[in-house]
């Protein structure tokens, strides 16, 4: 009997180690509770109104609320002191000057943001949510220290859908996806991109991937401190999800746009290669 209980402890210790383990390794499930707080603007709204300030900051001095969903954490290292919300109108980049923002806001939550006496700025391209300009035009996020006062969390697990767009279609007219989840279906990486590391260094790990037609071009960036760098990118055709953004070279000023990859899962990319 002694033998049946030690036993019979032992897999329900197995049980719950394995248990945990997943809970860690898989997106947590739907749950959670939203604040009682009023949603009184949109996402777009508040891009449109940033740029019609003529580019200058835009200090938010009334009481405007807005709400969204995570698509961009700090997880694996893509997203730097900031995550990346989108509601039903559209994306925006809130800066929080904080590490492990992923704790408190992984993908998949929706956080509430009371925005009165915040920036909305336009940072060459994406249109970010921030709480101080520097001398010299910078901007820093909202201190990790009061972040709280401005930020709330409520549920989490929510699905967010990624908007299918062609790569044609990005080339074209790449701002109303700026900060938004996308698919791009029937793509592959470029001849001399595939099975290669995500991050290629000397060129700011920028990688690049084709359509089918194999005239439209797209950049694809892989930050140096993304735990999956190293990692070989697929060398099949098929589908890649990413965050739509912008990069602007502080030497020559010319805007590329491009496409910033969440995790290595979010690429299926196993079919045969179009010619």
């Amino acid at each position: 009997m002694k033998n049946l209980t030690i036993a019979l402890l032992t897999l329900i210790l197995l049980g719950g180690i394995s248990s945990c383990s997943k809970q860690t390794l898989d997106a947590p499930p739907a749950g959670g509770v939203d604040p009682n707080i009023k949603v009184n603007f949109s996402l777009d709204s508040l891009v449109a109104r940033c740029n019609a300030n003529n580019g200058n900051p835009l200090l938010i001095t009334q009481n405007l609320i807005i709400s969204g969903v995570v698509v961009g954490d700090d997880s694996s290292g893509t997203f730097y002191h900031g995550i990346d919300i989108e509601d039903s109108t559209g994306g925006i980049m809130l800066m929080i000057d904080a590490s492990y923002l992923y704790n408190l806001y992984p993908v998949g939550t929706r956080v509430f943001v009371q925005l009165k006496g915040l920036y909305v700025v336009n940072d060459k391209g994406v249109v970010e949510i921030v709480a101080i300009i520097n001398a010299g035009g910078t901007y820093t996020g909202i201190p990790g220290s009061v972040q709280s006062q401005y930020v709330t969390p409520g549920k989490w697990g929510i699905y967010v859908a990624p908007k299918k767009v062609t790569v044609s279609q990005l080339i074209a007219n790449p701002n109303p996806y700026m900060s938004e989840l996308v698919e791009l279906d029937n793509v592959q990486f470029t001849t001399t991109y595939i099975n290669t590391p995500y991050y290629v260094g000397a060129n700011y790990g920028n990688t690049m991937i084709r359509d089918c037609g194999g005239e439209d071009l797209y950049d694809v960036y892989t930050s140096g401190y993304t735990n999956f760098g190293n990692l070989l990118t697929p060398s099949g055709n098929g589908t890649l999800i990413g965050v739509a953004s912008v990069y602007v070279s502080a030497s020559s000023g010319r805007a590329t746009y491009e496409l910033l990859i969440r995790d290595p899962s979010d690429l299926n990319m196993t079919g045969q290669l179009c010619p």
